[in-house]
């Protein structure tokens, strides 16, 4: 989960199904996101080489280090990958889900100790700050002035201004690592995760919504019953591999392991765009399904196959504009007409061009 995506290619790969085979990355996910993944044994063999890298046999108190924190991470982790598997097959959604974003964070945790030397002094600034907020309702409960509490929490050192955020953490990682892995985690998965299930936030509440608008005692679902586990597997494999990487020991199976659990974690918000969350995130139907399907057949078609070859290019855009706005069209009075135009015509303009059908005339099969 620390690895990052391979650019975008300016170009389509060269053959007739550059399409099938670009979208087909995709759509293994998505297949692969419902399927089960009997793992018990890899996971076993993970579990045990995690918790062989956690040295710590006492807390060493303010002498802890950065790796020391990290570990704790991966303490942390091994115990909500159990929970999140538990809560799984009780078929404990909401729950689940939650605990899994709960590893995420903790993941960023430990990847952000492992790469800032300051870590602990900064996550200790923050323990003090925590205290003192928490203990200034001793104040209103007039145990004791809010300078008695001040005192006390500055003798335990200097609290921090801010609380450490993920954001804070992930940009970090993604300095230390030179790339943008931690970000594209923290995109794809912990701020769908946290708006639409953990925070008490509009788009939670629009999921008791249903896609005609009535209200229902249970939520959409926000995930599919096993991506929870997928993801916490994945990011406790991350971790683990992250501490035997710095400590010089083999990772190559928790490499493979977490891979294999990374790449069957579908984005949340594919899962979300089926069921349906309120009246303004309608759930697909079958129909629209198969006429979409229907729709791409025959742009591919008229790229690959039809008279796109003798089109300019601002005739090509036209055709995929005009189509792909009617997969894209909406009746949902809460979507503004157009809201989706400047996503319609940078589709359209880059199909147009990377159609890779010659100028001189139509393509052969």
């Amino acid at each position: 989960m620390t690895t990052t995506a391979a650019d975008p290619q300016a170009a389509p790969p060269a053959g007739r199904f550059w399409f099938l085979k670009s979208s087909w990355p995709i759509v293994r996910v998505a297949i692969a996101g419902f399927l089960p993944c009997p793992d018990l044994p890899a996971r076993w063999q993970m579990r045990r080489e995690a918790a062989s890298l956690i040295g710590l046999q006492a807390w060493p108190g303010m002498n802890a280090t950065s790796e020391d924190v990290a570990q704790m991470a991966m303490l942390r982790l091994l115990d909500l990958q159990k929970q999140v598997h538990r809560l799984v097959l009780l078929r404990q959604r909401e729950a689940s889900v939650m605990m899994a974003r709960s590893g995420v964070e903790t993941l960023l945790l430990g990847l952000y100790c492992m790469r800032v030397p300051g870590a602990v002094a900064r996550l200790h600034a923050g323990n003090v700050k925590a205290l003192g907020d928490t203990l200034a309702y001793l104040e209103e409960a007039g145990i004791a002035p809010a300078s008695v509490i001040r005192e006390c929490a500055r003798a335990l050192g200097e609290p921090a201004k801010t609380h450490l955020t993920p954001w804070d953490m992930v940009q970090a990682i993604d300095d230390a690592n030179d790339n943008k892995a931690a970000r594209s985690i923290y995109r794809r998965l912990y701020l769908f995760l946290s708006h639409f299930s953990v925070h008490a936030s509009g788009g939670t509440l629009l999921r008791h919504v249903s896609a005609r608008g009535k209200l229902r005692r249970r939520p959409a679902k926000a995930w599919t019953r096993r991506a929870p586990a997928r993801l916490i597997d994945a990011a406790a494999g991350t971790l683990a591999a992250d501490l035997a990487q710095h400590a010089g020991k083999p990772d190559a199976h928790l490499v493979r392991y977490t891979s294999r659990h990374e790449a069957r974690t579908i984005m949340p918000i594919v899962v979300m765009a089926f069921s349906g969350a309120g009246s303004s995130s309608r759930p697909l139907s079958r129909r629209r399904i198969v006429d979409a399907a229907r729709i791409m057949k025959e742009v591919y078609i008229y790229l690959w196959n039809g008279s796109s070859a003798a089109d300019p290019i601002p005739v090509r855009m036209a055709y995929v504009r005009e189509r792909f706005a009617a997969i894209m069209a909406s009746n949902d009075p809460e979507i503004p007409p157009g809201a989706f135009d400047p996503l319609i015509e940078h589709v359209a303009g880059m199909l147009a061009r990377l159609s890779g059908a010659p100028e001189s005339g139509p393509a052969t099969s």
